[in-house]
Formats: C-alpha cells, structure tokens, sequence
C-alpha cells in the first residue's frame, strides 16, 4: 500500500469514523490535487537516499506486531497457567512475558533512534538544497518575493516538513497495520470496555509529556543553532546583491553548511536522548493493560465476556487505542508538510540564474563597456530603455545624468547582468554578456551604491569579503585608502567591531567607506557607483567623495549621480532621457548647450543655493 493512499485513510478518517470498514472505504476515493501528491513526492529523493534507515525502522514495526502477539499469548498463557494450576506452564509463560518486555523496549531504541538518523540527515540534504537554490535565485525573482518570505521557507515550512519526516512519515506506515490488525474486533468484543480504555487516554499523554522532558534541554539548543542557520539565511538573502557582485556564492555556502551541520548535531543527540526515553513508554501501554484487566474482570464475573475474550481485548487494545489518538495529529501534520513542501517546491522549482558562459581575457584596448541598440523593461506595459547606444573606453570615467526614474541605476544592474535585455546587446570587453560566464564577469566589477548591505559581523569579515583570500594586512591598506582607518581604530575593539543589523552602529558616512574598502580590496578592473553620495550630509560626503576618488585612480568608472557637483570632473557625462542618450560632453560643453543637463544643473544649484557644493579637486 502506498503512502499516499494512507494519507488518504486518514485524512477520512476523521470524516467517517475509525473503524476498519472506513479505512478500507477510503482506498478508493478520488485523487488529491495533483499539486498536493507532487509536494510529497518530491520528498522522496531524499527518503531514497537513506531508505536503509526507513528499512530498519520498518523492520521494527514489523518486529513490535509480532511481539505484541506474543505479549498477548503470554498474558494468556499465565491466566490459563493460573486457572489449571500448572506451575510449570506458569513459569514458561512468565519467562515469556518478561523476555518479550525486554525485548520491545530494545526494538523501540532501534526504532526511535534510526527514525531520529533518517530525519536530521532528510533535512539537511533539503536545507542544503534550498539554501543553493535561493543563493542562485535570479534577481527578477527576488523582486516579486520578499525576504522575510523566502527566510519564512527555510525557517517555518522546513519545521513542517522535518515534523512530518520525523513523526508522521513512520506513524502512517506504521498505524495502518495495527489498526487493521487490531481495530475491528473491539468494539465486537465489548464496546463497554473499548469505550473504559479510552478514558486512559488523558493520563497517557501527561505520562508522555514527564518522561520527554529530559529531551527538552537538546531540543531548544537544536533551536537555537537552527535560529542561527535562519538567522544566517536572512542575510544571505538580503545582501544577495552584494553576493552575486562579489562571487561569495561558496562561501557563504561555506558557512551556512558549518551552521547547519552545528544543528545537526545538536539534534543528533537529541535524538539519543529520546531514544534512550522512548522504551520506557512501555510504562504507558500497561496502563490501558491494567485498566482492560480490572474493568475486563468486573465484566466477566458479570458473564458479559470470557477469559479468552479479555485476553483477546488486551491483544488488540494497544495497536488501535494509541494510534487512533493520534490521528487528529497524523492529519495535521500531513497537511501542513503538504503546505510547506508546496512552498518549498516554488524555490526548488524556479528558474536558476544561469551558470554557463566563458571566461574571457581582458584586452585594455578595446572598449570595457558597451551598449548597442539594448531595448530593456521590468514588464511589457513600460520600456525603461529605448534604443541605447554609447561606448566606454578602458579608464575613462562616465557619469550617467537624468530625471528620477529615467533608468539610470538599470543600467548598472543590467552591467552586471542581474536582468537580460529585451533588444540588442551589452558588452564587456568586447564579448557580449550572454557569452561571458557571469561569475567571472562579476569578479571584474565593483559595485558602491547608495545603500550598500554590510553582514552583522566585524568590520574586519565585512571589508573582507572584498577579497576573502586577503592578508590582514592588505585589508588594513584597503581601509586606510577609504579614509575609514581612523575612525575604525577610534572604536574599542577596532576592525573586531561588530557592526548590528544592516551596519545600524555606524553612520552613513562610515558604512559607505567601508563599502569602499571593500571594492578597493576587489580591485575590479570596472567601478559602478550608484548616488554613493547621495544620502549624505556635507561633511560625510567630502569624505565619502575623497575615498571614492582613490578608489576609481586607474579604473573604467562609470558614475550615476544625483547631485551634479560630484561629476563635474569626469571625462564625460551622458545625460539619458525617456530612456536613450540625448546629450553627451563633459560639463563644460554640455552647460554651453542649453539642454536638459542645464536644466537639471540650475535646478539643483540656482534654485537651491543652500545644496551648492564646489567643484571637487581634480
């Protein structure tokens, strides 16, 4: 019988009752949504992958049935014993009856702690795989998904479905055969007695609960390593721009498999300790046993059931009470495993930025960037670009001007290929982008934007990931040529500063020169600078504006800029509108002709003399 079809059986049998002819009804219900049988099928790769844990933890049940028959015959057999006075019967019999505890308390270890094995390594094959899929996302994607929503897949869908590897994946291979061994005879037996047994019910779950608080100490620290990973995960997924500019796909990679593998094993002993627990819920099928004899004895002294009949009750009672109790659970997890699976199938299912392409040899003679004819929209309602064309020498120095909105920054992401052009063609030196494989592309740009994402880490590990194979040394160099070494040294802890969420401890000013230091630390042939100044005071951006010069000596720089008095010093100025170049020169020409550049330059500084700023030093 398939899994699916025992999601089926309990799925209904809430709806129709718990007896054997409603689960034997259910096997020919209508199919599930195909969406739904898909989630849960594509799990089963990674059950294949360790089914000889599945195996041994089916070997069990199997084994626990036939103990349970053999616990039965035992109790049987002392009753009989007892009844005919034959005293050697009575010691074979006891001798079963304690060989059998033993031995399913043994059984149970084995079950329990392989079933523990069979989950933590399901998950971290899942995690893994989730986590390189997200890393390798497209940037359109992550534009129409929020973080907090993709971080809510690793985190909370990831719960459900190691809940359902770990819990309800074993009860529904398990159940079905107790339950159909054992289930239709109760009620035959005496429905008096079944409905005594059920009252035992609450009792075993508070006896459940004491016995799995030794438990509890490894699962919240599993929790908090696995809060890490999320934790870990959360900025992966926010930074992924800087990511994918700076090719740290493997390390990251790196670090979130030593976090993951941290909670592994602290999960792993976990596992230990509840399989160590887990025999000694053997006390909690006596109880049903001790209840079945009491109440099954008042029964038969009243002639409503024989010896045999009790002892057929005893049989069965522990193979239908327990698991049919649990059966509003089996749904729930199923359920939402089902939900969380779906969710996860998305991430596995999308699209993956591509990894083919070529690395090419820089030739310093041809153009390091090239537009020709790029048509290019986020959707099909709105073309941002229109028919652009324009050249970038090797070393020169382009400021990129327009009204908000005209599709400046598009340009700098299209530059390092986070989004394909609808029409014509970008190149970087002289090879379209659609040939260069994109890792080696990235690695020959540097990227300062506005709002540059720093990792909660030290300011050290921050300018670092500039280059992670740098010295100390050369990281000290790459700061002080950002102007950001002395107000690092000012700090307590110097470079060892950690920074909070998103750089929250420091100022604009700060963070923009450590996003500095580390683009110097790159040394990228190729320098994008997105409004780098923009959202600074005065006296930071003087600042900023003095490291980003060092930061472009001997680059091909191409500047988007907001307050024009920062490109005054350029080699040329392009000045885009309705999404094509309609002015060229540098400033001096371009303020001669009486266009849009003037336009837009009086504006800034005639209308608003208090934003004027002098023109920086050559």
């Amino acid at each position: 019988m398939s899994i699916i079809r025992y999601l089926k059986i309990k799925k209904s049998i809430r709806g129709q009752g718990s007896g054997f002819f409603a689960l034997r009804g259910v096997l020919f219900m209508s199919k599930k949504k195909s969406s739904t049988k898909m989630a849960v099928i594509s799990l089963f790769p990674f059950v294949k992958k360790y089914r000889s844990y599945i195996i041994i933890t089916l070997f069990a049940v199997v084994i626990e049935v036939i103990i349970g028959i053999y616990f039965a015959k035992s109790l049987g057999g002392i009753a009989d014993a007892a009844i005919a006075k034959n005293f050697i019967a009575l010691k074979k019999f006891l001798v079963l009856f304690f060989a059998v505890i033993f031995l399913d308390m043994a059984i149970k270890f084995i079950k329990a702690f392989f079933t523990g094995r069979f989950t933590e390594c399901c998950l971290f094959d899942i995690r893994q795989k989730t986590f390189r899929n997200i890393s390798n996302l497209p940037i359109p994607y992550l534009d129409k998904h929020s973080s907090g929503d993709l971080v809510s897949r690793i985190n909370t869908d990831l719960v459900l479905i190691q809940n359902f590897l770990q819990g309800t994946l074993g009860d529904l291979l398990a159940t079905p055969l107790r339950v159909i061994v054992s289930g239709t005879y109760l009620f035959i037996i005496s429905w008096k007695l079944a409905l005594f047994t059920v009252i035992s019910i609450p009792l075993l779950m508070v006896l459940s609960i004491t016995l799995s608080k030794p438990v509890q100490k490894y699962i919240k620290q599993q929790q908090d390593e696995i809060g890490k990973v999320n934790s870990l995960a959360e900025d992966c997924i926010s930074g992924l721009l800087v990511i994918k500019s700076f090719v740290l796909q493997e390390n990251m990679k790196g670090r979130y498999d030593e976090a993951v593998n941290k909670s592994v094993s602290k999960g792993l002993k976990a596992c230990l300790i509840e399989a160590i627990v887990s025999p000694f819920g053997i006390l909690m099928n006596i109880i049903p046993f001790v209840l079945c004899f009491a109440y099954g004895g008042y029964l038969g002294v009243h002639g409503e059931i024989t010896v045999g009949m009790l002892i057929a009750f005893i049989q069965l009672v522990d193979y239908v009470v327990n698991p049919l109790s649990n059966v509003p659970n089996l749904i729930k997890g199923f359920r939402s495993a089902s939900a969380g699976t779906e969710r996860i199938n998305e991430i596995w299912n999308e699209a993956k930025e591509r990894t083919n392409g070529t690395k090419f040899n820089i030739n310093a003679k041809v153009n390091a960037i090239r537009f020709e004819g790029v048509w290019f929209s986020y959707n099909e309602d709105k073309n941002i670009l229109k028919e652009l064309s324009f050249n970038i020498k090797n070393g020169e120095t382009v400021a990129l001007v327009g009204r908000s909105g005209c599709g400046k920054s598009t340009l700098l992401k299209l530059i390092n290929g986070f989004y394909g052009v609808n029409k014509g063609s970008i190149k970087i030196y002289n090879h379209d982008i659609s040939s260069w494989k994109l890792t080696d592309m990235r690695n020959l740009i540097s990227t300062v934007s506005q709002d540059n994402y720093l990792f909660p880490e030290s300011i050290y590990v921050n300018i670092a990931y500039g280059n992670h194979q740098a010295s100390k040394e050369e990281i000290t160099t790459a700061a002080k040529l950002a102007n950001c070494d002395d107000f690092i040294m000012s700090l307590p802890k110097g470079y060892d500063t950690l920074i909070g969420e998103r750089g929250v401890k420091l100022s604009g000013g700060q963070k923009q020169r450590i996003a500095i230091a580390r683009a110097i630390l790159k040394n990228a042939p190729i320098l994008l600078l997105d409004e780098a100044t923009s959202a600074l005071d005065t006296e930071s951006e003087k600042e900023v504006q003095n490291a980003l010069l060092k930061l472009m000596e001997n680059r091909t720089t191409l500047v988007v800029a907001h307050r024009l008095s920062t490109i005054q010093n350029v080699d040329r100025i392009l000045v885009i509108d309705d999404g094509c170049v309609v002015e060229e020169g540098n400033h001096e020409e371009l303020f001669l002709k009486d266009a849009l550049y003037k336009q837009l330059y009086l504006k800034q500084f005639i209308d608003k003399p208090e934003n004027k700023i002098g023109k920086l030093d050559a």
